[in-house]
């Protein structure tokens, strides 16, 4: 089992989809595309040039990125060496392990209408827009961007990893009426990583353990949460996935 990995299965993607997924391409922005060390902006100004400008991936290919993407059926990835990313998408000899982004993005909808916020957290990066739209922030204080989503005291929520969720603005969806999802996660420094997306209905009534509530994971098929009491969660309603 490789650092990637969590109970046999790829924590940051397959390259083979099955069925529908989230895209995710690595970058590293520590090389420009021609593999010479780029030099210019920090690590933190990229990433608030590339969500200021509403995703825009030119931002990101003017620096070295993987040829193969992933898959994923969720972001939900435990405490684990940040060397595991480049691992993941085979590139663990040409991208060290600090200042690497993935992005993911695809088309989602929810199991039934309602209204959703998302709920994050990384060590170090991680933002999640709907419809191009940061609607959640979950990084660590020292990459936290304000002008792309403020941190509010009102936001903290649960521990997991290493950290605590934030929670995200409301939104209204409907069943079978896909909105684009983006997630961006990242290391800056290299040593420890981790990275999850949950989710909240309004209104619906969750379990709790050890007086804390207890959200699902967003995702598009059943997939591996560990370390997470994902048994409490019955019924798990999965999101739907658009090719």
């Amino acid at each position: 089992m490789s650092a990637g990995d969590a109970e046999g299965g790829n924590v940051f993607g397959e390259r083979v989809l099955k069925g529908a997924g989230l895209i995710g391409i690595i970058y590293d922005l520590k090389q420009d595309k021609k593999r010479d060390p780029s030099t210019g902006k920090d690590y933190r100004d990229v990433i608030n040039e590339f969500l200021e400008n509403n995703w825009d991936e030119s931002v990101l290919n003017r620096y070295f990125r993987a040829v193969q993407p992933l898959y994923a059926t969720q972001i939900f990835i435990p405490i684990m060496q940040a060397n595991a990313a480049p691992a993941a998408f085979g590139v663990e000899k040409i991208i060290k392990p600090s200042r690497w982004l993935i992005h993911y993005k695809g088309q989602v909808s929810p199991p039934e209408d309602g209204t959703y916020r998302l709920l994050c957290y990384a060590d170090d990066v991680i933002f999640a827009a709907i419809n191009g739209k940061v609607v959640c922030q979950g990084s660590r204080t020292d990459v936290w961007i304000d002008s792309v989503w403020p941190r509010q005291a009102s936001t903290k929520g649960q521990a997991i990893g290493n950290g605590n969720l934030s929670m995200g603005d409301w939104v209204d969806m409907k069943k079978d009426e896909p909105v684009d999802l983006d997630v961006l996660i990242g290391e800056r420094p290299g040593g420890s990583f981790c990275a999850f997306l949950l989710y909240e209905k309004k209104g619906e009534v969750y379990p709790e353990k050890d007086g804390k509530r207890i959200y699902p994971a967003l995702q598009l098929a059943p997939g591996n949460t560990p370390g997470y009491p994902s048994d409490l969660l019955k019924d798990i309603a999965y999101w739907k996935g658009y090719p």
